[in-house]
C-alpha cells in the first residue's frame, strides 16, 4: 500500500482513504454520547421513519435538480460543452493506483466502468458523506452550541466551522470557497429548522449536491466551452466561488423559507 503524500490540496484519489476512517468514527462517538446521556437519535434530528425518508428524497431531488439546471444554463450559454461518455478520458478515481503507467495504458478499455456502474458507486458515497456531515454539523454541533449561545450566534458559528473544516482537504487553496461553503452551511441549517429539527431534508440536499457534482466529474461529461466570466461561473474545480452556484444555494434557501 503506497503512502499518501501530505500535500495540499489533497488529490481526489487520496481523499477517500483519508475520509472513511474519520467519518466512521463520528456515528460511533454519537452513539456513545447518546448512551451516556440517555438521549435518543431523534435529539440529533435522526428518525428513521417514513417522514424522515420522505424529506430526504425530496431534498435529494431538489439539490440534484438544481445542479442539473445550472449545468443546462451553462451549456445553453456556451460556457460548457457536452462530452459523450464514450469520448471521456479514463476515470482516475476508479483506476488502480498501484498499477504502473504502462499497465494502466494497456488496460484502460477493460478497467473503465460503465456509466451505470459509476452512478451506482457514487450514490452510496454521497449519501454517507451527506449523512455524516449533517449529523456532525447540523446535529451534534447545533445541539451543543445552541445550549450555550443565542440562535443567531450559533447559526453563524456552525456555518463558519462547516466552511473552515473543508480546508482540511484543500488547504489555503480552498479559501476562495469559504463564503460559498458558509452559505451552503446556512441553507442546510435552515433546512433543519423548517422541518422542526429533522435532518432528513438537510441530508437529502447535501447528498444531492455531492452526488450530482461527483457524478458529472466522474463521468467527465463536460468540457470547457467559451470562457465565461469567472465571477459568474467560479474558478476551475471551485464552483462555489461563482455567483451562479452561490445564487443556486441562496435560491434554495429562499424556497425553504417560503415553502418550508
Amino acid at each position: 500500500m503506497g503512502q499518501i503524500p501530505l500535500t495540499y490540496p489533497v488529490a481526489p484519489q487520496h481523499k477517500l482513504p483519508l475520509l472513511l476512517p474519520l467519518y466512521l468514527v463520528a456515528p460511533v462517538a454519537v452513539e456513545v454520547h447518546r448512551r451516556l446521556g440517555a438521549g435518543a437519535w431523534s435529539d440529533y434530528g435522526i428518525a428513521w421513519d417514513q417522514s424522515f425518508w420522505g424529506l430526504m428524497v425530496v431534498g435529494f431531488a431538489i439539490a440534484a435538480g438544481g445542479v442539473v439546471a445550472l449545468v443546462a444554463l451553462q451549456l445553453s450559454l456556451g460556457w460548457r460543452r457536452w462530452q459523450p461518455f464514450a469520448q471521456s478520458p479514463p476515470l482516475q478515481p476508479f483506476a488502480t493506483q498501484a498499477q504502473s503507467p504502462e499497465a494502466l495504458g494497456s488496460s484502460t478499455q477493460t478497467a473503465e466502468p460503465s456509466p451505470g456502474v459509476v452512478l451506482l458507486a457514487v450514490l452510496p458515497l454521497a449519501l454517507f458523506v451527506g449523512w455524516i456531515e449533517e449529523l456532525v454539523f447540523r446535529g451534534v454541533l447545533v445541539n451543543g452550541l445552541g445550549q450555550a449561545w443565542p440562535v443567531w450566534v450559533m447559526a453563524i458559528a456552525v456555518s463558519f466551522i462547516f466552511a473552515v473544516s473543508h480546508l482540511v482537504w484543500d488547504g489555503p487553496a480552498g479559501a476562495p470557497q469559504l463564503p460559498g461553503l458558509a452559505i451552503m452551511g446556512a441553507v442546510l441549517l435552515l433546512a433543519r429548522w423548517v422541518t422542526g429539527g429533522s435532518l432528513g431534508l438537510a441530508w437529502g440536499l447535501h447528498a444531492g449536491w455531492v452526488y450530482a457534482i461527483a457524478a458529472i466529474d466522474a463521468l467527465a461529461l463536460l468540457k470547457p466551452g467559451k470562457d465565461g466570466p469567472l465571477w459568474l461561473v467560479g474558478l476551475p474545480d471551485q464552483p462555489l466561488t461563482g455567483v451562479l452556484p452561490m445564487g443556486l444555494l441562496v435560491l434554495t434557501g429562499v424556497g425553504l423559507w417560503l415553502f418550508g
